[in-house]
């Protein structure tokens, strides 16, 4: 339901389209997933800046930062820039003043 910015290159993330069945369809390089149930957290996600809020198709059980998503359970509206990179690695905003994540669980 929006655009969204990877470290790879920007896609359109379809309604109700996870942003691991986005990057999948998108044919992502280095996609990173296993459960797909957000148990694991190898589609664990830094979240550099976003326009709207993160919806929570799935409840993640995985434990995460203010600024992670779990790829396999959420959907974006707005504009997203997401990043493979940990969040305290040197990343330029896509944006000037990024928001936190919002859960809507």
């Amino acid at each position: 339901m929006g655009w969204v910015f990877t470290d790879e290159m920007r896609f359109y993330l379809h309604e109700h389209e996870t942003l691991l069945n986005g990057m999948i369809r998108t044919q992502h390089k280095q996609v990173r997933y296993e459960c797909q149930e957000g148990y694991c957290g190898s589609c664990r996600m830094t979240v550099v800046a976003h326009t709207g809020e993160v919806k929570y198709i799935k409840k993640p059980i995985a434990t995460l930062a203010d600024n992670e998503v779990l790829a396999c359970c959420c959907t974006f509206t707005g504009t997203t820039q997401v990043s493979y990179h940990a969040a305290d690695e040197q990343q330029l905003p896509l944006f000037d003043s990024p928001n936190p994540p919002k859960s809507t669980a």
